[in-house]
């Protein structure tokens, strides 16, 4: 499924590039620092750690300073996503191995020679201006929280692993790649 590359970024660099990358990024205003679900921040961050507990006031402060509403996609956003993002890939010349687009979030395992900050920010950027041409799309200023997390994969097995949980960790399936019917 995976195949295993060593592929150097350029001639000068020693740098090793992932077999891939698992993508997360979530839409506006749904995630936000001090909620139950919990969040991430530079004392948080270890894969497997326990995340920052939940603190209403943070979460009211948060909440109290959006600029707009927060943003649920419904079933015709997550495929419009879920499209581009595939589009992005092809365009680009990565390799989507799975993806799941949920209510208020993405992920994404992918392969390609670029940095994964910028494979989050292509995904938004061309979800969000596939939004915006739509006919009678709403005047939403903001789409996306800022940045993502972007786990780097170094081998097959956290390669599987990350697949197995963007398809089947994250409770009934929604919008997927592969779709159940293909996996």
């Amino acid at each position: 499924m995976i195949a295993l590359r060593f592929t150097l970024c350029n001639a000068h660099s020693k740098y090793v590039v992932p077999l891939a990358y698992l993508l997360t990024f979530s839409t506006y205003g749904t995630h936000l620092p001090g909620s139950e679900k919990g969040c991430v921040d530079v004392n948080h961050c270890i894969p497997g750690s326990p995340m920052r507990p939940a603190n209403p006031r943070r979460e009211f402060f948060w909440r109290a300073h959006l600029n707009g509403s927060p943003w649920v996609l419904d079933e015709e956003d997550q495929n419009l996503i879920l499209q581009t993002i595939l589009g992005v890939c092809l365009h680009c010349g990565w390799t989507a191995y799975a993806a799941h687009v949920r209510t208020n979030h993405v992920h994404a395992v992918v392969s390609g020679e670029a940095k994964p900050e910028r494979m989050v920010a292509d995904f938004k950027g061309y979800a969000s201006r596939a939004f915006r041409a739509l006919p009678n799309q709403s005047v939403r200023q903001r789409f996306w929280t800022k940045h993502g997390s972007t786990r780097y994969l170094w081998n097959e097995t956290g390669c599987k692993a990350a697949v197995e949980y963007v398809l089947n960790g994250q409770g009934q399936r929604m919008v997927c790649y592969p779709d159940a019917s293909t996996s």
